[in-house]
């Protein structure tokens, strides 16, 4: 559901401005009314093999009638690159005039002849663009009108102006299997003949299979391009599978289906496509509401591996009644029923691989094919996924909203734990508003969080802040004042849109805590707010290799402090060089001065007596590992300085540390 995407008018920009100073060139200034030429002149030339010639990709609009010949004396010829510049200025306002009047495939194929076009300029008999760039100079820019208007979006397709990023909001950014990129590298792809597939027994398999070309060459692409990707989703696959595979099964569907959750976000729940679709199963809001799927400033219920789940299964059945043909009910999980309908009435064919179907969809199929005959017998493929097993979490009925550090501070466990297994809560509390809400713990942990709540007033389980509305205020005004989204204020207060406000009356405004947890969770707001910023301390240059874990450690704060003081989102990559600001702490000082004295020593001074070392197996997962020996994934990658992302190795040591009950 989440694969439609196309270069767009930014990409085009980045190639038009990078292409318009090859080799020196300048160019005479053209009138914008030359970039609407005549379909002979403005008609590119297109690459063999190149996407713009895959099945399905519509003819490009017949372009205006030229203007009659005027007076005035010839222009001089045009160059290579004029003339490649004009036919792509030619695609692009075609493609505008197509986003206009709502014909999306006809607008990514102009968008996309743009960017080929320019990508496949030729000066002269050289080389084309792609390989000119690294040796062109700059010159004079033409004075090209469409490049300018790329700069400089129409206002019907600007972009809203962004809310301020809220400091404790998770990453809700992932990358999914397969991406624009890889679409296009597959599109015309063939088999490599010098490397053999076995071949799969498809009456073994409870969907269709078909072992055709397309089908092998996408074995092939995951086996080789895409191995970390899948051995990373197989590793989050062992934790849902188990829950999946039984809800499938309540429905009546194949469990060969489950594979479309690889093809779709890589069985990421924290995946998001550019179409702002969400979770496992890749829901865009309205699909995510009609299967009852909550969104809202606070939840996204499509990131529940269990409720999309469902939902998921629900549609694929309603699209198999539909089509009664998994290729087309797949087909149309991917681009809509109306799409898939529309195409078989137009065509008279039911047959998916005689479909004229735009390029993802055409593509989708057969990467779900491949995906099944894969997870079938990974080893077989050079996959070694580890064995499933759905985690024993304990379930908590919350009455009033919670703070997440309040929570994972009675539980004994993580915040990042606590996201992990609730990956459907986007902030740093739970949802006001609810009568109650269900969250999961890690097992073990639910008498004693309950008992540690019972002790904590409802009203100091979570910030906020009291916001008296003034003359002339909105929930608009109130909102950008405090930072927040407006959808917040509007949610928490129970306020329709364009509500007037009572002048004096009081509004709860949700405000992130921006220090650590608490140790007394009683502690007073009052309190909270009176305490100063801790000054900065001093700055630190990334070098090569450090992570943020280990940049933490040396100094003795925690990453999370690290991204707040730095605004660094959760997923953020370090570069060698970049400056990170550091802040001071009365206990960050003082295990400064212990680690300065040596590292020998200070490890041995901290380090319990009662340390064990755990020897990796085939098949463990960290996960796995904690849960065996009671202790937090947390504390298992603190303990060995493993990155999130982290991969075990059979017979990798661990060091795992006894904790205080």
């Amino acid at each position: 559901m989440g694969l439609r995407q196309h270069p767009g008018p930014l990409a085009i920009l980045g190639c038009a401005l990078l292409a318009m100073p090859l080799a020196g060139c300048t160019l005479t200034p053209l009138p914008a009314s030359s970039f609407i030429a005549s379909q002979d002149s403005a008609t590119p030339h297109l690459p063999t093999g190149s996407n713009l010639l895959s099945r399905g990709s519509p003819p490009p609009a017949p372009a205006p009638a030229p203007a009659p010949a005027s007076a005035s004396p010839p222009s001089p010829p045009l160059s290579p690159l004029a003339l490649a510049m004009q036919r792509a200025g030619s695609h692009y306002e075609r493609g505008l005039q197509a986003m206009r009047s709502g014909n999306a495939d006809q607008a990514e194929w102009e968008f996309d002849a743009a960017f080929e076009t320019l990508l496949d300029i030729s000066l002269a008999g050289q080389a084309p663009a792609s390989r000119l760039l690294g040796t062109a100079r700059l010159a004079s820019l033409p004075s090209f009108p469409w490049p300018s208007s790329l700069a400089m979006p129409p206002r019907s397709f600007a972009p809203e102006p962004a809310q301020p990023a809220e400091a404790e909001e998770p990453p809700l950014e992932a990358p999914a299997l397969l991406g624009p990129e890889d679409l296009r590298a597959m599109t015309g792809a063939h088999p490599d003949a010098a490397t053999p597939l076995p071949e799969p027994d498809a009456a073994s398999f409870d969907v269709p299979i078909v072992f055709n070309d397309q089908v092998k060459t996408f074995v092939q692409y995951f086996q080789s391009r895409k191995w970390g990707v899948i051995t990373r989703a197989f590793e989050r696959a062992s934790r849902y599978l188990p829950m999946m595979r039984r809800i499938f099964r309540e429905h009546g569907l194949p469990d060969g289906l489950l594979n479309l959750a690889f093809i779709e976000s890589a069985v990421n729940p924290r995946a998001t496509s550019r179409a702002k679709a969400a979770g496992i199963w890749q829901f865009i809001p309205s699909t995510g509401r009609r299967f009852g799927m909550q969104t809202s400033w606070w939840l996204d219920e499509r990131r529940d591996p269990e409720k999309a789940t469902r939902g998921a299964a629900e549609y694929l059945k309603s699209l198999y009644r539909m089509f009664e043909s998994w290729p087309l009910a797949l087909a149309a999980y991917n681009a809509g029923e109306g799409k898939i309908q529309n195409a078989i009435q137009r065509q008279r064919t039911r047959d998916f691989w005689s479909l004229r179907l735009p390029r993802e969809t055409q593509l989708f199929v057969p990467a779900f094919m491949a995906m099944t005959i894969i997870s079938r017998e990974p080893e077989r493929y050079g996959f070694f996924p580890p064995p499933e097993e759905e985690p024993g979490n304990e379930t908590v009925t919350l009455r009033h909203p919670t703070d997440l550090r309040v929570i994972a501070q009675a539980a004994r466990t993580t915040v990042e734990e606590l996201r992990d297994l609730n990956p459907e809560l986007t902030r740093w509390a739970t949802p006001p508003g609810l009568t109650q809400y269900t969250l999961r713990v890690p097992p073990g942990r639910r008498d004693e969080l309950l008992e540690v709540l019972d002790r904590i007033p409802p009203a100091q389980r979570v910030t906020w802040v009291r916001h008296q509305v003034r003359k002339g205020e909105t929930p608009a005004t109130i909102a950008r004042r405090h930072g927040v989204d407006v959808q917040a204020v509007l949610e928490m207060n129970e306020l329709r849109k364009r509500q007037p406000l009572k002048v004096g009356g009081t509004l709860l405004i949700p405000a992130s805590p921006s220090g650590g947890v608490v140790a007394d969770a009683a502690q007073s707001q009052a309190t909270r707010r009176a305490a100063p910023p801790a000054p900065l301390a001093g700055r630190y240059t990334v070098k090569a290799g450090d992570t943020l874990a280990d940049i933490a450690r040396a100094h003795a704060v925690s990453p999370e402090d690290l991204r707040r003081w730095n605004n660094l989102p959760r997923d953020a990559r370090l570069r060698p060089g970049q400056i990170l600001k550091l802040a001071r702490s009365s206990q960050g000082t003082a295990k400064t001065a212990l680690r300065s004295r040596g590292d020998s020593d200070s490890r041995t001074a901290q380090a319990p007596a009662d340390t064990k070392r755990y020897i990796v197996r085939r098949g463990d997962t960290l996960w796995d590992i904690a849960r065996a020996h009671a202790v937090s994934p947390e504390d298992l990658r603190r303990w060995n300085n493993l990155p999130r992302d982290a991969r075990l190795r059979p017979g990798q040591a661990l060091e795992i540390r006894a904790t205080s009950s």
